[in-house]
């Protein structure tokens, strides 16, 4: 046997199957209090204890399993008879919650061999397992009337209030009997038929409303069978894929490529070098703020260093037609950070700051020129608001992916992908591929409300720190003989927690104002990195909860999955 299952007859979860697996659950408890293994609705449940009732199995026979009532007001009935104290139990029984209550039904899956309900025995006082009275059962006496039906008297029946009928009933009579009894049958069977299609009616608005309102959340609270790191891996590596992407910065007005302006390492007042060391030109940022700065833009080629850049990450299907969620940073990243983007060559640079007359060379009190130590953090080069002295417009420059390949699992053949929709309030975007074959997808869960430190989490993807399996493609082409070196992704499974929860609120209570910036789950899980953004978080039922976000060997994040869920329709954000 694996598990114990209860299929819930009645009560507010009706309908609902719980299943316990055996390796983990010994004892149930049933009850209202939230603490019980079975928990049910504590106000529409009201006949239910708190703590009601225990299901658990024999330490010494594990074939057998018992029912114990725990001081319960309304008690504890087994197939409609009422126990004190522990009664056995065997697949099949039906356990009810006082007198009206919630029943539902105990099993196992698989049942043991030979497991049977066990016959109840009828008595005219006493059930000897249990000693409480039971009804007798009615023996019926032939010849005797029974309740509500006429007596017969030599084959004819003997109509309540007349007197005894005596000869054979006339022919019109009997034909009057069969016509009532025919007009008195259509009109039963219209009746029912009318009932059936009201009730089929009524289930079926039933399950649609279910189904649009309360199937996910049901589905997240029922358990289920956990799984394994390698059940994780075989279950879904087919619908976990990898990304290249190529990509630039364009000023969306001219079409033409933004480049981080360089100046020949001159100093137009003294001749000398802007900075030492011998560079014949030097990157150049201007000041935005007291405390900020960002690259100095120019759209000419021939002066600055083209913003843009390659990359890989990783991707889940989410829909058998080839949607796939990824983060911002990876299938847009000119709408994130650049910080580990920058050219090695970018820096030392000039700061340039408002003068008189536009942008001057800022200068210490010696009057050389002040050194830019290194790239600004944080800048996002999709917010710039200036090219040269010009002040742009929103939006002005916008990125584009020259290329954005997919490729699935242990397979060579790259598959060019759309962006489709990115999202404006976190790490993640949506891309598309086209190919006539339906794709393996993930199945996900919004758990962000009930989700706890310590739950378990998997993340399947391909960082880069992991071995490139390399592959030699040839060619059967006539007029393209060359061999291809390709990579062929095979993705790493990276085992933790939830180690933390980061609400991204502000609270002003007691005067004290606490800030949390973002919504994030930080993970224990370290053995990542880059190359693994953008891939799927699993939980131990195999649903996806997060996207990754950002990690490395001593720390690591994943967005909440409800804000790639965004991305999948539509919501309104006011009313």
């Amino acid at each position: 046997m694996e598990r114990i299952v209860l299929r819930h007859l009645s009560g507010s979860k009706s309908n609902q199957v719980e299943e316990f697996p055996l390796a983990h659950f010994k004892e149930l408890t049933v009850g209202r209090d939230p603490s019980n293994s079975v928990k049910y609705d504590p106000d529409r449940d009201d006949l239910v204890g708190r703590q009601h009732a225990r299901i658990a199995q024999d330490p010494s026979n594990p074939t057998q399993f018992s029912v114990t009532d725990m001081n319960s007001r309304n008690g504890t009935y087994v197939n409609k008879q009422r126990i004190l104290g522990t009664a056995s139990i065997v697949p099949g029984d039906v356990i009810q919650l006082g007198a009206g209550g919630p029943e539902f039904q105990f099993d196992l899956e698989p049942r043991p061999e030979g497991a049977i309900r066990t016959t109840r025995i009828g008595s005219d006082t006493t059930v000897p397992a249990q000693g409480l009275p039971v009804p007798s059962t009615r023996i019926s006496t032939p010849g005797a009337p029974m309740q509500g039906q006429p007596a017969y008297v030599q084959g004819q029946p003997q109509m309540p209030g007349h007197p005894q009928m005596a000869g054979q009933v006339g022919k019109a009579t009997v034909e009057r009997m069969i016509s009532q009894s025919k007009s008195s049958s259509n009109k039963m069977l219209i009746a029912g038929v009318i009932i059936v299609l009201l009730f089929v009616g009524v289930a079926a608005v039933g399950l649609l409303v279910w189904n649009f309102k309360f199937r996910d959340k049901v589905a997240s609270q029922m358990p289920a069978h956990v799984l394994t790191p390698s059940d994780i891996v075989k279950n879904y590596t087919d619908s976990v894929i990898y990304i290249e992407a190529g990509w630039k910065l364009i000023h969306t007005q001219t079409g033409r490529q933004v480049c981080h302006a360089r100046w020949p390492n001159v100093d137009p007042y003294t001749g000398g070098p802007l900075v030492a060391g011998g560079l014949p030109t030097v990157a150049v940022y201007v000041q935005t703020s007291s405390n900020e700065y960002e690259p100095w833009l120019t759209l000419d080629p021939n002066k600055g260093e083209p913003i843009g850049g390659r990359l890989s990450g990783s991707g889940f299907c989410v829909t058998s037609d080839g949607f796939i969620i990824t983060n911002r940073h990876v299938a847009a990243p000119w709408k994130t950070s650049y910080d580990e983007a920058w050219p090695q060559d970018s820096v030392p640079g000039i700061l340039l700051v408002p003068g008189q007359s536009g942008y001057v060379i800022a200068r210490d009190g010696q009057n050389q020129a002040l050194i830019v130590k290194q790239p600004p953090k944080g800048w996002v080069p999709a917010n710039s608001r200036l090219v040269g002295n010009q002040v742009l417009g929103s939006p002005e420059l916008e990125g584009r992916n020259d290329y954005l390949n997919v490729t699935f699992a242990k397979n060579e053949l790259r598959i060019p992908a759309n962006l489709v929709r990115v999202s404006d309030r976190h790490d993640v975007a949506m891309i598309k591929i086209n190919i006539p074959q339906p794709v393996g997808k993930v199945e996900l869960n919004d758990n962000y409300e009930i989700i706890k430190p310590g739950d378990a989490a998997f993340v399947l993807g391909y960082p880069a720190v992991s071995p490139a399996e390399v592959g030699i493609v040839k060619s059967s082409d006539p007029f393209n003989r060359q061999e291809q070196q390709t990579i062929i992704p095979d993705p790493t499974v990276s085992v933790g927690n939830i180690g933390r929860i980061l609400r991204g609120q502000e609270s002003t209570a007691n005067k004290d104002t606490v800030q949390s910036p973002t919504d994030a789950y930080q993970l224990t899980i370290n053995s990542t990195g880059p190359g693994n953004s953008g891939g799927p978080v699993f939980d131990d039922q195999g649903h996806v909860i997060g996207v990754y976000w950002a990690g490395n060997q001593t720390i690591s994040f994943a967005v909440p999955i409800r804000y790639a869920k965004e991305l999948m329709g539509t919501s309104s954000v006011m009313k």
